[in-house]
């Protein structure tokens, strides 16, 4: 899952962010609200997840670090 969400953000940023993991993404200027729904599209479709961007808050998603575990705990829960 990590190294498809790196792609996924790679894509949509034009940056590999492999090397940032902690980096802020909304405030290094990487994601703005377009990015976003391109990060939740690209990201429901790779995964078969349904992401509400309602629901999914910025600080769980504002580094590659924060989206992959809130991803795994999606995938978790979802598995149970």
């Amino acid at each position: 899952m990590q190294d498809s969400i790196y792609d996924i953000l790679e894509e949509i940023t034009g940056e590999d962010l492999r090397e940032e993991s902690n980096v802020n993404l909304f405030d290094t200027g990487r994601l703005d609200s377009l990015g976003i729904i391109e990060l939740i599209v690209a990201i429901e479709e790779k995964f078969n997840l349904k992401l509400d961007p309602a629901i999914v808050s910025r600080k769980d998603i504002e580094t590659p670090n924060k989206l992959i575990e809130y991803l795994q705990n999606m995938q978790d829960s979802k598995i149970e």
